[in-house]
């Protein structure tokens, strides 16, 4: 049961509060809050009340991983043939407590289910090469879930405004800090930065499995309508059966932005 937070704690006191806490947590203090971020959290908590979504038994869900299996087998007549296909079935579900690693929302040592909403999300959220297989499993919700849904609130950081920054009401102020919870979610982290990286998302994580809920949504930085879910309790969604796709190109899409500079060569 979710618990309720009534309390109306006040609102959030600027809308870089969420990158002022994250910098908090990875440098200063990582496991015990002072009396400050504790309201913070505490009105993350409240405000999260407002993006509860229920994901519904019977919806279908999928997850990707990187390979394939291939198998001979001998045939009536006795000759050797290699079969191939996706991952076997425990190779696509989540790991055992003893073999995960530390992820964007789970510590070392504790197993959730990594899921997206689509086959082309979750191939791209593995960051496969050309040539590569990635074995894909379709999942299906066993029970009603609860979940957070950060994905609603996109807004550019607020860094990104002129010196002129208009006066923001509590709620665009609201909305500015879960925009930055669903950017940290989200934003791809380079190999060997993922333990400092992902302390304030697994934090926050733990609250809100602490506080009742069965899993988190947020949006996929790499496909416009792609969006992960991550359960808690991997238990929660039965495989229903897999496939295995070939990786045939990596075709980057990008635009031109910020400011060019031109290197003079100096006088003599």
């Amino acid at each position: 049961m979710v618990k309720k937070y009534n309390m109306n704690p006040k609102t959030f006191k600027s809308p870089d509060e969420w990158s002022s806490f994250c910098s908090h947590i990875i440098k200063t203090n990582r496991y015990v809050l002072d009396k400050r971020w504790k309201k913070f959290n505490d009105t993350i908590l409240f405000s999260a009340t407002k993006r509860e979504v229920i994901l519904k038994t019977g919806a279908t869900l999928v997850r990707a991983r990187i390979g394939s299996h291939y198998e001979e087998k001998e045939s009536p007549d006795g000759e050797l043939k290699t079969e191939y296909g996706p991952l076997q079935c425990k190779e696509m579900l989540a790991p055992p407590p003893d073999k995960t690693r530390d992820g964007r929302i789970n510590p070392r040592g504790i197993s959730y289910l990594y899921l997206s909403n689509d086959v082309e999300t979750s191939i791209l959220e593995v960051r496969s090469w050309i040539g590569q297989d990635v074995s894909v499993g379709y999942f299906e919700i066993s029970i009603n879930l609860k979940c957070i849904d950060t994905s609603g609130d996109k807004l550019f950081p607020y860094f990104y405004l002129t010196k002129r920054r208009p006066k923001l009401t509590p709620e665009i102020i609201e909305k500015y800090v879960w925009s930055g919870i669903n950017a940290s979610f989200s934003r791809p982290v380079s190999s060997g930065d993922e333990y400092t990286s992902y302390i304030p998302t697994q934090y926050l994580s733990e609250c809100f499995k602490t506080a009742g809920y069965d899993g988190i949504i947020y949006k996929s930085a790499y496909t416009e309508k792609g969006y992960n879910v991550i359960l808690f309790n991997p238990e929660n969604a039965l495989l229903k059966g897999a496939s295995v796709f070939q990786i045939e190109s990596i075709k980057p899409l990008y635009k031109k932005s910020g400011n060019d500079y031109s290197c003079v060569k100096p006088k003599k």
